[in-house]
């Protein structure tokens, strides 16, 4: 059996495009568009008058070359509102520059020596004020730090096997406290005032 399918007839859409363009009332339009124009105030044709060539010229002009790129990752971010995650490289120099010490001190169960940042790691049964005294750290500082700690409590409910990481200023002061707490990092730091504040 041999059918025959019939080609579908092909639209002639720029025909179309043309017939419709030919049944607009142009004259209607102008009339309707300078009847609007002249319902305006004064002040809004004048505005207008200015601003519309402007905005004209401005699309016409090209943009600088390094334009682009700034256009291009605007337009990659998303429109929906979701919150993005950005790494941000953080300082981690305290207000007074850390010298190597040349005395070694002793190491305690848990203490991990660096050169530049001291690393703890609790043990089971610590508490952060053992944690201070294991590292010869200042209670007062643990007073003035526990003060600003916030809802979430990271230095409150430090637990078995979580690093601890300081540094120290040249006086021997703490100057910059890092806690993990749920694969996050909470940091402390020295303020020029001598009190403490928190990275979030």
């Amino acid at each position: 059996m041999n059918r025959r399918h019939k080609k579908k007839q092909q639209t002639d859409y720029l025909a179309l495009v043309q017939n419709q363009w030919d049944s607009i009332d142009w004259r209607e339009y102008q009339q309707r568009s300078v009847q609007l124009w002249q319902r305006l105030p004064k002040l809004h044709q004048r505005a207008l008058m200015v601003l519309v060539p402007v905005v004209l010229i401005l699309m016409v002009i090209p943009l600088p070359e390094g334009a682009d790129d700034a256009v291009q990752d605007t337009a990659a971010e998303p429109l929906s509102g979701q919150i993005q995650r950005v790494a941000v490289n953080v300082n981690t120099r305290g207000l007074s520059e850390e010298q190597q010490q040349n005395t070694p001190q002793a190491q305690t169960p848990g203490q991990i020596q660096s050169t530049a940042w001291r690393e703890y790691i609790v043990q089971s049964g610590d508490t952060l004020s053992q944690v201070f005294r294991n590292n010869d750290l200042s209670m007062a500082d643990l007073n003035d730090l526990v003060k600003i700690e916030g809802s979430d409590k990271p230095l409150s409910q430090i637990r078995a096997g979580q690093l601890i990481r300081f540094k120290l200023s040249k006086d021997g002061k703490l100057d910059i406290l890092q806690l993990e707490k749920n694969n996050q990092s909470v940091m402390f730091f020295r303020l020029s005032d001598g009190g403490f504040g928190r990275s979030k």
